[in-house]
């Protein structure tokens, strides 16, 4: 069973045992358009042709339901206007203000709930354009799309409200964008604020189709059969107060697919988004659960986790179990419209795609197009790592991985001279080392420390996927493996002019904006070259101590590693200057003999830099 568990997860997302109904291709909106108007949204923003034509129609009286009062009619606004807010391209800050502070919010692109307002916060900063539900980026594919809402549903309990909104994207011409198809399911609090939310979204075309079913099939072939058996948890079948929905799953659930489909109308229309088709009356409908009766164990149930369902549509939030065990990635929604007797007219459901999430992927692949020059520290990095712990012969000495006792000792003995105390102040535990050795090292990270001068790369506004403060440290460990990637992942600037109060830590603001660190990090610098020429005079005169470090170097990886640094430094150390200018409203073509210098002369131009370039302004001095 332990092999099924593994391999459901994966088949399950495209086995998508009970079909959903869809709408939302043009073929099948065509072909229920009867049904659809019947049922028609009160959020109609179909005919959209702009963000903001989509936003004016949340707001058009005319368009809203008239059939709605109370905490449902409250908890749809608040979700209506949270769509119009990412339609209208607000800010982040703004957005996140539909939430409450605990909020659980589940879109699921990404592996994790995001936790808490200030989380979501960041999330929409960090990944805007990257899901729908992450908000809009700035330049993206989806740049002049929109949210369209195709189907909304809302009811209130005990001053609460349950909304479920299905919705597609559209470009701002109004075109549909192709497998864009999502929905969602929110609770609000009886403040107006959203406590939780989840998102799904249709896979990528080609649709898996079957291939989910055929390889359960196979799995459980070679396991063994399981008998069928009714489900012990099962609902009554008589219980009156039961909708056509609930009964569906129940039946479902216990494998009468009879029963199942007795829960729709003869002429239903089945979407589920695994499929290129509907099922499009209840015999295909059979046929399809039929299939799925047979790849699927008689363990596995649909647990409805949250309904919201009124006389005439229903939204489902779901997960799947297996022996009363939730299984990973197998939650899902579903959105149906139901008839004048409560059967199911339509239907539409999209499961929980299973790993890899391709949100993070999204939201990186999205830098490298808008900026291909990333390719570089991306491959230098991965060249660095691969050179440094796995290849032998292109660099002296063993590689990382061979966790040479000669190679520990030596990055003990370097880290106990760390900036030259030890053996300056003649310390007793202070190791001797080659002076030419401590020098690279020392001026090394000291040129480390120096990047702490950009730490307003990462801000409130402006996360990185790679926080900037965690990676700094890191680059006093391994240098350029964290430098590098850093590069490669940063989120672009985009700000003109940026204060002290908006860097992401009070500690980092004051690092960050202390102009002696230059002065100081330059003397630690320039006292370790002296070192290396001067220090420890039983190494001798110049020339017999460049000898031995040379000598030194042909055997010792960690040695040649650091002059690898050194350069890789020196060309980078460039890439932060100009946005480090442009957030202190430095324009293009201002203030270039400081820039070239900071660009283009390594280490020591870098300090002069922050020294001599223009101070971050304070709020509180503007407001003084």
């Amino acid at each position: 069973m332990r092999l099924t568990c593994i391999l459901i997860p994966i088949a399950l997302e495209r086995a998508a045992a009970f079909g959903g109904v869809k709408h939302n291709t043009r073929a099948v909106r065509n072909a229920n358009s009867m049904a659809h108007s019947q049922t028609s949204s009160a959020l109609d923003m179909s005919q959209a042709a702009s963000p903001f034509s989509a936003f004016a129609d949340l707001f058009n009286p005319t368009k809203q339901s008239a059939t709605l009062s109370g905490s449902a009619a409250a908890g749809q606004k608040v979700v209506e206007s949270f769509l119009a807010s990412i339609n209208s391209r607000a800010d982040p800050a703004t957005i996140v203000e539909f939430f409450s502070d605990d909020v659980n919010f589940v879109d699921t692109s990404y592996y994790n709930p995001i936790i808490g307002k200030e989380e979501l916060r960041k999330h929409f900063y960090l990944h805007a354009g990257s899901s729908a539900l992450s908000t809009f980026a700035k330049t993206t594919d989806f740049s002049a799309a929109a949210i369209v809402v195709d189907d909304i549903v809302s009811v209130s309990e005990n001053g609460k409200s349950k909304v479920c909104v299905m919705y597609h994207m559209a470009e701002d011409e109004g075109n549909d964008i192709l497998d864009t198809t999502a929905i969602s399911f929110y609770n609000v609090n009886d403040d107006g604020k959203i406590s939780s939310a989840f998102d799904v979204t249709e896979p990528m075309s080609p649709k898996p189709g079957d291939s989910g079913l055929k390889l359960l099939k196979t799995v459980f072939n070679l396991i063994g059969d399981e008998s069928i058996v009714m489900a012990a948890d099962s609902i009554n079948d008589n219980d009156q107060s039961l909708t056509a929905v609930e009964k569906y799953f129940d039946a479902w659930n216990k494998r009468d697919m009879k029963l199942a489909v007795a829960q729709f109308t003869e002429n239903c229309s089945v979407r589920d988004l695994q499929y290129d088709d509907a099922f499009s009356n209840r015999d295909e409908l059979e046929k399809h659960l039929l299939r799925c009766k047979e790849c699927l164990p008689s363990s596995f149930n649909f647990v409805i986790d949250d309904i919201a369902i009124t006389k005439q549509k229903a939204g489902v939030l779901w997960h799947v179990e297996n022996n009363g065990e939730p299984l990973s990635f197998t939650r899902g929604c579903s959105f149906y419209t139901l008839d004048k007797n409560g059967l199911i007219q339509t239907g539409f459901d999209i499961p929980e795609k299973a790993p890899p999430k391709t949100g993070f992927l999204n939201t990186l692949k999205s830098r490298f197009e808008a900026e291909p020059v990333r390719l570089i520290p991306l491959t230098m990095w991965v060249a660095y790592m691969y050179i440094l712990f796995i290849s032998d012969g292109i660099l002296p000495g063993a590689n990382a991985l061979a966790l040479e006792q000669r190679t520990w000792e030596e990055v003990r003995d370097l880290s106990i001279n760390f900036f030259l105390v030890s053996p300056l102040l003649n310390l007793p535990f202070s190791p001797v080392v080659h002076p030419m050795l401590e020098g690279v090292f020392n001026l090394l990270l000291s040129w480390a420390a120096m990047f702490a001068c950009f730490l307003s790369d990462e801000r409130k506004n402006k996360p990185n996927l790679l926080p900037f403060g965690p990676m700094l440290v890191g680059m006093q460990f391994l240098t350029s493996g964290f430098l590098l990637p850093y590069l490669f992942t940063r989120t672009p600037e985009f700000e003109s002019q940026v204060y002290k109060e908006d860097i992401d830590g009070e500690l980092q603001a004051k690092v960050s904006e202390w102009r002696p660190l230059g002065g100081f990090l330059s003397a630690v610098g320039t006292a370790s070259i002296v070192w290396s020429f001067v220090g420890r005079p039983e190494f001798g005169e110049f020339t017999e101590r460049y000898n031995s470090f040379i000598d030194l170097l042909s055997i010792d990886r960690v040695g040649s590693s650091f002059i690898v640094d050194l350069a890789i430094f020196a060309i980078f150390q460039s890439w932060f200057v100009d946005d480090d200018l442009q957030r202190r409203g430095v324009t293009d073509g201002e203030l270039m003999g400081l820039r070239n210098v900071a660009k283009y002369v390594p280490f020591f131009g870098l300090a002069a830099y922050i020294t001599l370039r223009p101070e971050l302004p304070s709020r509180n001095s503007e407001l003084k």
